[in-house]
């Protein structure tokens, strides 16, 4: 999901912004490297969708309505079925392999749907089954190694982690 209007942080698109040396959403397609990726844009990220398109990745731009109502025109616009993962283009992964573990859990779990959560908050990153309507039930899993992008000190916090990680 790459959208947004990204005006906490005040950058212009927020996609396209660098954290760790990195476009924020280079590094969602560097954690979604093992997996079929549709960005969906919107109307406000019309530079994020160039930068997609000419990178190779498909893209869905959606009419910029929300969050939940982007990702359900997507899903629906394309007939989408079984799991998918819905997740923010504004996540630092600060260690490899997150989204397989996450899928891996998913498959195991039994439930329709799974949320990522990161202490009690919701970490941006869910599973749910595309082709069903209504209430699903829904699993969580915590993850620790992420940072989502909102402000400028969560881009801060995010280069000092990474250096230091980086270092051990």
């Amino acid at each position: 999901m790459c959208g947004g209007r990204g005006t906490r942080l005040g950058m212009g698109e927020k996609p396209l912004f660098e954290v760790c040396g990195m476009k924020l959403v280079d590094h969602a397609l560097m954690a979604f490297k093992n997996h079929f990726v549709i960005a969906v844009t919107s109307p406000f990220t019309p530079r994020t969708e160039k930068y997609l398109l000419e990178k190779g990745v498909k893209v869905f731009r959606a009419s910029g309505n929300g969050f939940i109502e982007d990702y359900r025109e997507c899903i629906t616009s394309l007939s989408l079925k079984g799991p998918v993962i819905i997740a923010s283009a504004d996540i630092v992964y600060l260690r490899h392999g997150i989204i397989d573990e996450i899928v891996e859990f998913y498959k195991k779990c039994g439930k329709m749907a799974l949320k990522v959560v990161k202490g009690d908050k919701p970490a941006g990153i869910n599973v749910i089954l595309a082709d069903f309507e209504g209430e699903q039930e829904e699993e969580s899993y915590i993850v620790e190694e992420i940072l989502n992008i909102n402000t400028l000190e969560d881009a801060e916090r995010a280069e000092r982690l990474w250096i230091s990680m980086r270092k051990s």
